[in-house]
This record gives C-alpha cells, structure tokens and sequence, in this order.
C-alpha cells in the first residue's frame, strides 16, 4: 500500500467516528479489500520483445494532436496503431486513412471502446474521449490488462476516480495521465528549483487560465445524426435527444465536464502540487458567472477558486474568457518570487533571512515526449512522469472547486474516506 491507503490505528478510530459505521462492518470492509489488493493481479508486460500495439479512443482534435506526437516516436519505441474507436464516422474514416498511411496497413475500426478493449493483440489505448467518459473507459481498459495513456482531467467524479483507483491498485497497469507539463524540461527545473527551498516559507500560489475570445465554441453544421453513434458517446448518462453541440462542443455544458476548472485548471493544479510538494487540497471556496459571452453555455465563463492546503498555503485558480492577460502560476515565498511569465525566481517581496539576491533564470531545458516516456515505460515496467496517483489529486482539485463553485458552500476533502463533504 501506498502513503494513501495505508491506514493507521488513528485513522480507523477517525473513520469510525466520522461515519458512526459500527467497528465490525468496517473491519468486514476491510478484509474485503485487502482481499481484492492481495489477488496480484498484474498487467502483462506489453511490447517487452516486440511491437507495441496501440488502440486510439477517440480520435478528434486532441486524439488528432496525440497521434501526431505519436509519430514523431513510434518507430524509435517499435510502436504503431492497430485500431481505433470514436462514435462519429468522419473522424473514424479520417484517422483511419491517417493510420494506413503511416503504417501500412488498415486498422480495426469500432465505435464501441469495449470492443477495442476485447482485442487480445492490443497492448496499450491512448483514450482522448470527453472528460465524462475517462474515468470509465480507464477502469475497464485497465481491467482488459492495457497500459494506459489518459488525457486530463483523470475522472470528472470521484466514484469514477475511486473505481479507477481501485482498479489500476489491483492491475499495476503502466498508466500515463495526459498533463504533458510532467515532461517538459524548463518545469522539470522549475520543480528541482523551488523543491531546493530557495523561496523560503511558501505561502500562496496564484495560477490564472485566461483567454479572450468563446473558447470552444466550434461550427458543429458537419455533425450529422446518423453519423454519430449517440448513444455510445452518451455511455452512461441519461438518453436525451441528439444535439449537434452537445457533441461538438461538449466543453460547454455540465454533463460533459467540470467547466473550466476541469478542462484547463488540471494543468495547473497538477503543477501546483507537484512544484509545491503537497498531495491533496483540505478545502476550497469558489464563484463566478456568465459575464462576457451568454451564448447558451451552462460553464461559467470567469471564476475564481481558492484552495487551502494543510501544508499551510493557499492556492488561487483564476480563468476569464473576457481578457487574456495575467496568465500563467506564480509562487511565492518568504524569500521571493518564483514567475512562470519569466521563468526565473527573484527576491521580489520577499523579507526573509536569505532573500535571493540576483535573479535565478531557468530557461533552455530539453522537453521529453510526453507519449515517448509512456512508451518507454511500457518496456521498462518503470513510473511514468505522469502516474496514475498524480492524475487522481489534480482531479480532486478540480472537484473539490467545481463542487464549491455549484453549491456556493465551502468543501473540503477527506483523503481517508476519498469523499467530499460541505465544510
């Protein structure tokens, strides 16, 4: 077991006081997951002495993109794509077509995932679906014994990301979250940087997403119903009558995904714990509105979110689809200033006994391919720079704030339980 599953007496007696479950149901409770935790089950080692072969659900703008780097990769890690799966037929044509190109040969084409997942000489699936659908199509991809590259947010509730959690602890599958900024070289310095104490006592983290035009509104006259497989792409959720932008622009609209809390925030909370050292948020407090583009959108288009740490910081999370400027995470400290629109750290602000004296730049470091370190951990059995465990707490963060930004309450995050509750 990991630092987070791992409970002490302490935590037991917390759990059984929080919840006023008796003793003996939570010990039956816990001898039946220890139960499914000892089963060992294990993912085979995939492409060990040969090709890796590459499943793509869902394949449209960002599937697209993570082809692309695909290419620039795959023949160095012996890889390539032998079969698709996406619930609109021009895309799944599309990519098809791109495949044979690039390999050779015609893929298996699917518009359900599950049957993708059935496909015994498939190794590993790149899954780049809407945010509602990860979560689920992770579990049951890790449950067929694939490795898995998953594009962010991990999960968009946290039963969803328990499952996910639950299954990649009994499977030990090779997983890789998609928040490439793991692999990139200037935040790998960023990192080492500010992990080096430099910036003294850290007391607050400002991240800001901004833009200022209708992010993700699209012309959706191309999708047609009888193109699409509706159902399939609903999976799980209530049947509603067909919709071209809810298809199309399913970052739009509730069902789909947390807003942009979710879409664009788990970039930067994943940095902001990972810079910062710390695992999970214990509270937050949020709110926003429609205040620049009412178009019919159900996400708000300017929120704020603050996060307190029990590490003892607090971390701001600002999008506005009204005025681009002010973006990027800044850290501060007791010494100093650690600014992503500089990437360098100085002594500005900062009082404290080693205030840096001369600005410290970090500029030039080499990028590794997000994609490349997945397949290079695929043969090698080795941690990903995205593992599984980092894309569960950036999740949380963005539930956790979404959550607050929906009930106008105060929430916090019970890492013990996995649950979040009205502070």
């Amino acid at each position: 077991m990991d630092r987070h599953t791992c409970l002490t007496l302490q935590d037991i007696v917390g759990i059984v006081s929080e919840t006023g479950i008796s003793r003996r149901d939570f010990i039956k409770g816990a001898a039946a997951g220890i139960a499914i935790a000892s089963a060992g089950l294990t993912s085979r080692v995939h492409g060990a002495n040969g090709k890796i072969s590459i499943g793509m659900i869902g394949v449209g703008v960002r599937g697209g993109q993570l082809f692309g780097e695909l290419q620039g990769v795959d023949k160095a890690h012996n890889a390539e794509v032998t079969a698709i799966c996406d619930t609109w037929r021009i895309r799944r044509e599309d990519m098809a077509k791109k495949v044979k190109e690039r390999y050779g040969v015609e893929p298996r084409v699917f518009t359900n995932y599950e049957d993708l997942l059935a496909l015994g000489d498939v190794d590993a699936v790149i899954i780049a679906t809407p945010d509602f659908s990860h979560a689920g199509i992770l579990t049951d991809a890790i449950k067929a014994g694939k490795d898995v590259f998953i594009e962010k947010p991990l999960a968009k509730d946290l039963d969803g990301a328990n499952a996910a959690m639950d299954a990649h602890k009994a499977a030990k599958s090779i997983i890789q979250v998609g928040t490439q900024r793991r692999s990139e070289g200037n935040w790998k310095a960023a990192a080492e940087l500010i992990h080096s104490g430099v910036l003294g006592t850290i007391s607050r983290v400002e991240v800001g997403w901004n833009d200022c035009g209708p992010r993700w509104r699209h012309n959706v006259s191309a999708i047609k119903p009888e193109d699409v497989d509706w159902k399939r792409f609903l999976m799980h959720l209530p049947d509603r009558p067909f919709d071209p932008h809810h298809y199309g622009e399913w970052q739009l609209y509730r069902d789909y995904t947390n807003g942009p809390i979710a879409v664009l925030g788990a970039h930067y909370f994943d940095v902001g714990l990972w810079l910062t050292g710390a695992d999970f948020p214990a509270s937050a407090v949020a709110s926003g509105g429609n205040y620049i583009w009412k178009d019919g959108r159900e996400h708000e288009d300017t929120l704020y979110a603050i996060f307190d740490f029990k590490q003892g910081f607090a971390m701001r999370y600002l999008t506005g689809l009204g005025n681009s400027a002010d973006a990027g995470l800044s850290i501060y400290g007791t010494n100093g200033v650690f600014r992503e629109s500089t990437w360098s750290a100085t002594g500005a602000g900062g009082r404290g006994p080693d205030i840096i004296k001369e600005e410290i730049k970090i500029s030039g470091n080499p990028n590794e391919s997000h994609i490349g370190n997945w397949l290079r951990c695929i043969k090698s059995r080795e941690q990903t720079n995205a593992p599984f465990e980092v894309g569960y707490r950036h999740s949380v963060c963005t539930m956790l704030g979404y959550q607050a930004l929906m009930t106008g309450r105060k929430m916090k995050y019970l890492p013990t339980l996995r649950r979040i509750v009205e502070a």
